[in-house]
């Protein structure tokens, strides 16, 4: 039981850990916002920022990327948004795929491959700028 032990103690160190928890609001990496900049461009858009969320999706190793671009409506202070999902730098940030999410994220949790999503809603008698209340999606990724 003595060699076993020790051998058991380590088993935990040979798997990676999983994240689980939030997942820290950053800006996305330059060349995923150049992308979409070029392509909102190409659709008469401007784009205002594009903020992302670095986690490991796959439960690989590597990285991939929640972002949404934000794009300014003329003459307000709304804006419109598009999420998307992008494999990390060790694949060219590749495109996974856009999210039909009507709104802002709030935050975001992740729990292996488990996405929560809390998105900003609008509620009675919020400006348009300001929305109040809160939603929940969960994405959940099939490597």
């Amino acid at each position: 039981m003595r060699f076993l032990l020790p051998g058991l103690l380590t088993l935990p160190l040979l798997v990676p850990p999983v994240q689980a928890g939030p997942v820290p609001r950053t800006d996305a990496p330059a060349e995923i916002a150049e992308r979409l900049a070029a392509e909102a461009k190409a659709q008469g858009l401007v784009l205002d920022g594009a903020i992302g969320w670095e986690m490991d999706f796959e439960g690989d190793g590597t990285t991939e990327w929640l972002v949404q671009g934000i794009y300014p409506f003329p003459g307000g202070n709304a804006v419109q948004v598009s999420t998307f999902l992008f494999d990390g730098a060790d694949a060219g940030y590749a495109d996974r795929e856009e999210l039909d999410l009507p709104r802002s994220l709030k935050a975001v949790d992740q729990d292996g491959t488990t996405i929560k999503l809390v998105l900003y809603e609008m509620r009675e008698g919020d400006a348009r700028c300001c929305p109040s209340g809160e939603s929940y999606r969960m994405l959940f990724i099939q490597p």
